[in-house]
């Protein structure tokens, strides 16, 4: 391994993933996270540069704000005539006869190109993936610090989602991870659920992990904005709303929202559900609405730019995280509690994972069980009527962030975690 470096003196980082399934032209989801690590990381004054597939190449990524810009990285064999042909059958075959997806060819060229590029770095840190082997064997071979963030269990998620992995296919995904978690100098991610499941499912040594739940922009969301405008825009009037922002993902628990507001409304009639964001679930929800015969008291706003979600969050006067029991319990860190919490919002949450963790219940938000429907309801209400509390939570919530959850908190830590790994 390399000699240690001052922790002063910037660092070279090669942020890897062979996972193409994060667009960082989009400001959704992950992208979100990754870009703010990324940005918070260069201002702190580091050399980051992303490494990406792109097609049959690999690309490196220098500046965010300007992603068409790319440079190519030189392959060897996998850039070759004969390579090319071959892959080509293979794909097509796969196609035709619709095989699932091993990534073989995509980790191969992966490695062949992180072989090349990683000796001028002083780590690589990899955003995991399924199916995303060629960063750890490039680091292996090459004896460079690797740092995986493992987020989810991509395994688990896609059971949650219904598309589980089966059969060999699933074999060789469970063996992938196996390596990729032996090979990490250190696993950073998001909650203690989550590091509870990698040290009991995959046998992780829990030496190796380290917890970092996600931050926030506490610039961009603050609770000064006017929330008129919105209110206008959206024909919100002055009716008290609840609100929820996010992908409409079968476990964000949308279902249970729906049917919690039917009985708001015996209670509190000119109360509006203001669903913010889009997702595969949009369609079985307003459906839903539908058959409640509430569909005038719910607006979806349909897919908003991150810049414009707090002036959305302006208009809501309770947000929500209504996640049902799932599975296991909730693995991961939602980016959306740390958002509701900078604004100043009034927040009740299912008191699972990570939220059962930041969420103390009557202090700066309430919490209540993930199939107690009747208590979600009841305060939900509750806070609807109390202008006084919700502002009391909402306070509490904003200065836990400010003191806990910024992106240059997570950054301090994230250095850390590399002069870690760098002093081994």
């Amino acid at each position: 391994m390399r000699p240690s470096l001052p922790k002063e003196q910037p660092l070279r980082v090669a942020y890897v993933m062979q996972n193409a399934g994060n667009d960082l032209s989009e400001d959704v989801g992950q992208a979100i996270l990754i870009k703010h690590k990324i940005r918070g990381l260069q201002q702190a004054g580091h050399d980051v540069s992303i490494f990406r597939l792109r097609g049959r190449s690999v690309v490196k990524i220098d500046d965010l704000n300007d992603m068409a810009h790319v440079s190519t990285i030189p392959l060897g064999f996998s850039n070759s005539g004969l390579f090319k042909f071959a892959e080509s059958g293979v794909r097509r075959l796969q196609r035709e006869l619709k095989l699932p997806y091993f990534a073989f060819i995509d980790s191969f060229r992966f490695y062949e190109a992180c072989s090349r590029f990683l000796a001028d770095y002083d780590l690589c840190h990899e955003y995991g993936g399924l199916f995303s082997l060629g960063a750890a064997l490039a680091c292996r071979r090459l004896r460079i610090p690797y740092v995986l963030t493992a987020e989810a269990d991509a395994l688990l998620e896609n059971a949650v989602r219904g598309t589980p992995l089966r059969g060999i296919h699933a074999a060789v995904a469970k063996r992938e991870a196996r390596v990729t978690y032996r090979l990490a100098n250190k696993i950073v991610t998001v909650s203690e659920p989550a590091r509870q499941h990698l040290i009991k499912h995959w046998q992780v040594d829990a030496d190796k992990i380290v917890v970092m739940p996600n931050g926030v922009d506490t610039e961009l969301f603050h609770p000064h904005y006017d929330p008129n405008p919105v209110r206008a825009e959206l024909g919100l009037g002055n009716a008290p709303v609840v609100g929820f922002v996010g992908g409409f993902q079968a476990w964000h628990g949308l279902d249970r929202l729906i049917s919690s507001f039917s009985h708001i409304l015996r209670e509190v009639p000119d109360a509006r559900l203001l669903l913010v964001g889009d997702g595969p679930i949009r369609s079985q929800i307003e459906r839903q609405a539908a058959a409640l015969g509430i569909q005038t008291a719910v607006t979806i706003t349909g897919f908003i730019p991150q810049a414009r979600v707090p002036q959305m969050l302006a208009a809501i006067d309770v947000a929500v995280l209504p996640y049902p029991r799932l599975p296991q319990e909730l693995w991961f860190s939602p980016l959306k509690l740390y958002e509701y919490m900078a604004a100043g919002k009034a927040i009740v949450a299912s008191g699972t994972g990570q939220l059962a963790q930041v969420i103390r219940s009557g202090h700066n938000g309430l919490l209540v069980g993930s199939d107690d429907n009747a208590a979600f309801t009841r305060s939900l209400v509750a806070l609807l009527q109390a202008p006084q509390e919700r502002q009391r939570l909402g306070d509490n919530a904003r200065q836990q962030v400010l003191e806990q959850h910024s992106w240059k908190q997570y950054i301090d830590s994230l250095e850390a975690v590399y002069h870690a790994v760098l002093s081994k």
